[in-house]
């Protein structure tokens, strides 16, 4: 799938956001974004175990009943489509076996598949997943993951939820080489720890090793000025809290801004 050209020319991703990103909150953004993202959905028992335990300190997360998991895909993508954008799931798991048969179930509903590779919260890092899959030592079980959902063939394509400065940009572009052949694109958080602004610097050096993959830049977006800065080094750019804030109405101004000069600035 040429995914650039699927998003009519928009180049604002709604990212995903725990327990708010389901198929309704998409779904109202009509022809605001070129993707969509629900998640993060739990694949495993072990990671909706990790979930039920971040509920009960308070966090938003999604809970569901595994067994019924291709019945709720099916109703979350067709809420999510009145937004008239590409579908994008971001996923977790533990156990490659017991998430196996969802990730075909999603390959059938969805457009794009997001490997989370990027949540921080204590519980899923305790597992050995979400950003800790970013760490050298736990490369073998990235590629382990990647290649098996390479291998289901579900042809849609792959893409890494990844947030900077968990590893240094050297050890990142080192990790991501090792496994390059299964995926297509990189979603990257520009985490700047104990700054309020994205570090620029990181995607950039992504951007200079990765020129074949699409690359979507997060963090701190809250405007035109800023997206167009990230647009320097990535192909698309992706929003959160500032829809929760309702600050919006940049990013049709925005659109429009893209249309009128071919999808470029």
């Amino acid at each position: 799938m040429d995914v650039l050209q699927k998003c009519g020319g928009r180049k604002v991703v709604l990212a995903p956001m725990a327990g708010i990103t389901d198929g309704s909150f998409c779904g109202k953004y009509r022809g605001l974004f070129g993707i969509v993202t629900l998640g993060a959905l739990n694949l495993d028992s072990a990671t909706l175990s990790a979930s039920k335990e971040m509920v009960k300190r308070g966090r938003k997360e999604f809970l569901y009943n595994l067994d019924e998991f291709e019945n709720i895909i099916k109703r979350e993508v067709k809420r999510a489509k009145e937004s008239n954008a590409l579908i994008s799931v971001n996923i977790r798991f533990k156990d490659f076996d017991d998430a196996k048969r969802r990730i075909e179930i999603l390959g059938k509903h969805c457009d794009i598949i997001e490997l989370n590779c990027h949540c921080r919260q204590r519980e899923i890092v305790n597992l050995g997943i979400g950003q800790e899959l970013l760490k050298r030592e736990n490369l073998e079980t990235l590629r382990d993951f990647l290649k098996g959902i390479w291998e289901l063939e579900i042809e849609k394509p792959i893409f890494l939820k990844v947030r900077a400065n968990v590893v240094s940009v050297e050890e990142l572009i080192d990790n991501l080489n090792k496994v390059r052949k299964y995926f297509h694109g990189i979603h990257l958080d520009c985490f700047n720890p104990g700054k309020d602004y994205p570090d620029i610097g990181y995607i950039q050096k992504i951007r200079d090793c990765f020129k074949e993959k699409i690359i979507i830049g997060n963090n701190s977006i809250n405007s035109i000025k800023d997206a167009k800065r990230m647009l320097r080094y990535s192909d698309l750019i992706s929003v959160a809290r500032c829809v929760l804030r309702g600050n919006i109405r940049w990013i049709y101004e925005f659109n429009r801004k893209v249309d009128n000069k071919d999808n470029k600035f």
